[in-house]
Order: structure tokens, then C-alpha cells, then sequence
């Protein structure tokens, strides 16, 4: 049986962006109250009303190669911990529908599937089923957002 782990935002680039004031791509780290149901990148769950967050450009991809874009997402100004758990599929995700984007280990796209609300974990498991499945992007339908990375855990 397989077994994964749900990557959000690495906690080192997020420090890192928050100690230069912009993100990456020179964007500045500019604070707003959050309005409810953003997902948050960096602790894997659906923002609350009144929640400090900051929308910022990040690359997710770790494996590089010319799939490796660069998107708008949502994290907490200040620390907020991460995700409580990164061995089970995020909660506050598991209801939506999703595109999931399988990469090999070069960074290179194979074939990808969406998902409708409550198959995403199934989808994973029939994606990792492919030996040469490195990582999987689950990306929001619509706009294409990067939600969070999952790979096997060791």
C-alpha cells in the first residue's frame, strides 16, 4: 500500500519571504484581513474571516524543468505552523474538485486527470500506480492554482 505526503509551502521559503518583505518574484509581501473559504498554501486548510494572509507568486515545483510555473498563492503573514497533518489528504480540500498534474522525476508532465469532489485521493493512487510518477500537483479546475504537491512518503 501506498503511502503519501501533502506538501505545502516548503516552511524555509516561507520564512525567507516573510524576513525580505516580497516573495521570490519581487513581489511585496503586502498583509490583508482574509475573507472566509482562500485556501492557505502554507498550513493546507481554508482560510477564517479576519486572518492575516498575503497572496505571493511561488514556483512549486521542485523538480524544475518547463513545467515549472509560477502561480498566485495564499499564505499566512505570520507563522501559523503548517498543516497538522501532511500523511492524510487535506480536509478543508477533499470536497472540491481538482486537477491532479503528474510529474516524473525530470519535471515532466504525464498524462493528468481531474478529479471530482471526493475521488482526489483515488486519483492519486491510480497516478502513483506509474513508477515514473515523481510528484503530483493538485491544482484547483478552474483557474489552474497550485493547491499543495504529494509524493510518496519514505
Amino acid at each position: 500500500m501506498t503511502t503519501f505526503e501533502f506538501l505545502p509551502v516548503p516552511a524555509t521559503d516561507l520564512r525567507r519571504i516573510r524576513c525580505n518583505g516580497h516573495d521570490d518574484h519581487g513581489n511585496t509581501l503586502v498583509a490583508r484581513d482574509s475573507e472566509a473559504g482562500l485556501p492557505l498554501r502554507c498550513c493546507l486548510r481554508l482560510s477564517r474571516a479576519g486572518e492575516s494572509i498575503a497572496l505571493i507568486a511561488y514556483q512549486p515545483s521542485v523538480l524544475g524543468g518547463p513545467y515549472a510555473e509560477i502561480g498566485p498563492v495564499f499564505v499566512h503573514v505570520d507563522d501559523c505552523g503548517g498543516p497538522a497533518d501532511v500523511t492524510s489528504y487535506p480536509p478543508d480540500f477533499a470536497g472540491r474538485r481538482a486537477v491532479l498534474r503528474p510529474y516524473d522525476g525530470d519535471g515532466l508532465m504525464l498524462d493528468g486527470l481531474v478529479a471530482e469532489p471526493g475521488e482526489s485521493e483515488t486519483g492519486l493512487k491510480r497516478l502513483f500506480d506509474d513508477p515514473r510518477v515523481a510528484l503530483v500537483h493538485v491544482r484547483t479546475l478552474v483557474a489552474g492554482c497550485w493547491n499543495f504537491s504529494v509524493r510518496r512518503a519514505a
